[in-house]
Order: structure tokens, then sequence, then C-alpha cells
């Protein structure tokens, strides 16, 4: 069959980067030898207006849409614009919201045929094969897939993939990092940086975040042979020189990670990398020393809060006094930089508690800071404990995007949490050590651009 995957259209101008996995999605199909290609409205920056002039010139069978759920009503319009051009073709939905909201993403998406929740290599081609071949496998025999029967929504248990080496390698040509120059970051110090994953799940259980209802909660590895593949095929076929780790949780399995940096010196392999997803209290001398080693030169840690009873509320098993020992610990020992994330407008937190996170950040030693507002995710504990404590009405979609502020928290206005998020990045930016760490690392003029669109969000 001819299947489009989409990285669809979306209201958030941000940064953009290979998407690892469409690229995972569509080497599984390929090589059940399905035709697939991949379309990313995001990095091509397409209006509404393109993408349905692509949908209707385009030829094939099945198409699929990533969703997130600060993309649904973007998503929705996409929808309805193939749904307009090519009635006739099949609508496919998977990633994060339906993974979280399984049956009321078909609610809510009349447009869509299936969606599938959890990890969908499995599950699509599966899908894909009852679609061409409807004897060879029954609806409810397909992992995470989420159907229409009889007036009903069924929705079948995700599958979480234990041989992640089993997967084979993302197609590569239909998400070449070449493509994506300068947009993985707007702290990378190469042009082109290419994405890699060596774990999935996360085991902890903090009350903000999402990815255990997505990739589950035990930790599932690739080898190191398969990362060292991955990257010597990136350095052949592309020249790439950089990579990103974009783990949940990239220390979960330190023993892998050291082995891994361990592999890369023996093999003296020419490459720097960074890493999302670290948990501070997963760091020590020993790893910190073989990263830095073999190449590492970033991480991006989830801090959150400046303030204790928050941390405590997040079920985030860190302290204040742990943060700032392991910050310190990163600066003292390497020279590996560090960026910081934050979550402003929990829904636990006053005027003060925020006012402690803006101080801790600007206390810091680090080299850079995300400060993201409070989302109310589904698949979150918090989101649950919002519903049931009947804090939270129905969803309005269109206000959850990436740069919306859809949440609140109790006894404070709109006004002034827009002022204090704008302080946040006030009080961490304006200052000369960051400015010029800031201007070091934007060498493009989309970077500034970027910049200079989140400094209007953020204040406006």
């Amino acid at each position: 069959m001819k299947i489009l995957l989409v990285n669809p259209v979306t209201s958030n101008i941000s940064l953009s980067s290979p998407d690892l996995g469409l690229g995972y999605l569509a080497g599984a199909l390929k090589r059940e030898n399905h035709q697939v290609h991949i379309l990313d409205c995001v990095n091509l920056k397409l209006s509404l207006e393109q993408f349905e002039h692509y949908i209707d010139a385009c030829d094939v069978d099945v198409i699929g849409f990533k969703v997130f759920s600060t993309d649904v009503f973007s998503v929705k319009r996409s929808l309805q614009c193939v749904k307009k051009k090519r009635p006739d073709m099949k609508i496919i939905l998977g990633g994060a919201h339906p993974s979280t909201f399984p049956e009321q993403t078909l609610q809510y998406f009349e447009e869509a045929d299936f969606a599938i929740r959890g990890e969908a290599e499995k599950g699509l081609t599966d899908l894909i094969t009852h679609l061409s071949q409807p004897d060879q496998i029954a609806k409810d025999q397909i992992p995470g897939l989420i159907w229409r029967e009889s007036g009903a929504i069924r929705c079948n248990p995700p599958l979480f993939i234990e041989n992640l080496d089993a997967l084979g390698s993302p197609d590569w040509d239909l998400i070449n990092p070449c493509h994506y120059p300068f947009q993985t970051s707007y702290f990378a110090r190469s042009k082109i940086v290419a994405p890699l994953i060596m774990t999935r799940g996360c085991p902890y259980h903090c009350t903000f975040c999402s990815c255990r209802a997505i990739t589950g909660h035990k930790i599932r590895a690739h080898s190191v042979s398969y990362m060292i593949h991955q990257i010597k095929l990136l350095q052949s076929r592309f020249g790439i020189r950089e990579v990103c780790f974009i783990d949940d949780n990239f220390l979960a399995r330190k023993d892998l990670v050291m082995e891994l940096c361990e592999k890369i010196l023996a093999e003296n392999l020419d490459i720097r990398w960074s890493c999302f997803g670290i948990r501070l209290d997963l760091v020590d001398e020993q790893v910190l020393d073989l990263m830095e080693k073999s190449g590492c030169y970033l991480l991006t840690v989830g801090i959150e809060s400046g303030s204790q009873r928050i941390l405590d509320h997040m079920k985030k098993k860190l302290t204040i006094e742990l943060i700032e020992e392991k910050i310190k610990l990163i600066n003292s020992k390497t020279r590996i930089n560090i960026i910081g994330n934050f979550i402003i407008g929990y829904p636990a937190e006053n005027e003060d508690d925020i006012r402690k996170t803006i101080k801790f950040a600007g206390k810091l030693p680090l080299y850079g800071a995300n400060f993201f507002p409070f989302h109310p995710t589904p698949g979150t504990e918090i989101y649950e404990r919002l519903i049931a404590e009947k804090k939270l009405g129905p969803m309005n979609w269109q206000n959850m995007g990436q740069d919306m502020k859809p949440y609140v928290p109790e006894g404070i206005s709109r006004q002034q949490f827009t002022w204090l998020f704008a302080l946040a990045f006030i009080n961490f930016y304006l200052r000369p050590k960051v400015i010029r760490n800031v201007l070091r690392a934007t060498k493009s003029l989309d970077k500034l651009k970027y910049i200079a669109y989140r400094i209007f969000k953020i204040i406006r």
C-alpha cells in the first residue's frame, strides 16, 4: 500500500528536528514492502492551504498523523482538509494524544478511521495488513488499535516492544538530518544534528509527565552495538558530526551509557553529542567523566521547580539541596554545559512558589534555561486529579498550543501569571553571561527569528 506519514501543520512555531518516531514507523512499513513517504509540515513551514494543495495532488491509500495534545486543534483542521479533498483516504492517528486519551481521540476526531496507542511499529504494520488483507489479521488482534464498532469505540491494549534492536534502523533517507539545518536546538554547536534514542520507558512517577502512558514504565534499550552502528551510518551517509539523545530518561540504564561512551572512545569515533531527559539524582562523577571524554558537551536536566513543596507535590523525588549539589558537581568536574527545564504554573503553586523557581533558576550556574507553562496533559496524574477535583472543565484544544498558557493556578490572576512567566525569562536571560552564551550559540538568522518569536509570545 501507499502510505503518507505526517508531522502535521501546527500553530506552534518552534525549532524542528528529524522526526525519529516517524522514521522508525517508515522503516517498519518499508520492510513489509509498503511504499512510504513522510511529510514534515513543521520543517517545511507549510500553511494549512499548502497542506491542502499537497493532499489534493498526492497519490496514497492511507495517511497517518502524529498527534500531540498541544496540536489537537491544528490536526483537526488538517483532517477536515483530507476528508474534503480525499474522502476515500483512510486516516490513522498515533502519538502521545491517542496514547493518553484513546476513546476521546476518536470522539473528537470524527474524520479519523483508526488510532493507535503506545509504540506503533507493530500495530501500524498489522493495521495496514488488515486494510489490504482483512482475512490475515482481525482488528481485535492488532496491538494498541482504537476503532469504532457497532456504535462504540474499542481499544486494544498497547504493546511495549521488548527488543528495540528488532525494530531495525529508522528510515534516515526519509528523515534526512541534512534537511534540518540549525533546527535541533539554538544551543547546538553543529549546523546539522541527528537525533538518536537508546532507551524507551521511565520507571518514575512525576505527576505532570505522560511518558509512562506512551512508552511504559519498564526501561527497554537498544544494544550498544546498535547505537554505534547508527552513529557510523549517520557519519558515513550524511557526514554527521553531532547527535542528540532524546530519551525520556537517558541515564536510566547508566551501565549502557558508560558502555556506549567506552565504545565511542575505543573506536575513536569523531562525534560530539548532547542529551535531553537527564535526572540529576542519577548523575555521578564516573559517568560524567566518560560522557565528557566521549564527546558530550551539553545536558538538559529536569529541575522543574525551586520550591521543595512543589517538587514533593510533583513526586519528582529530588531535593533542592541535591539539585544544587549535582549542578555543582557537573560544573566542577567537567566542561559540560547544563540547560535547566522549569515548569511555571503547576496547579499547586502560589506566587511565592513561582518566585522561588525564578530565583532558583537565576542562582544556579546554568548555561541556559527553558521555562514551560504548565499544560494539563491527558494521561498524567495531575490531569486526572484536576478532573476528579472538578478544577478543570472541558478542554478547549484551541488554547492548548505549546506557547499558550491554558491553565492558571488558583489564587493567581491571568495577568499576574503572564507577568510572572515573563519575569522568569527576563530574570534568567537578561544577564551578561547568559546573553553571551545565547549569542555564541546563535549562528543563523532562523535562530534569531525563533528567539524573537519566543520573546514575543512570552511577553504578550
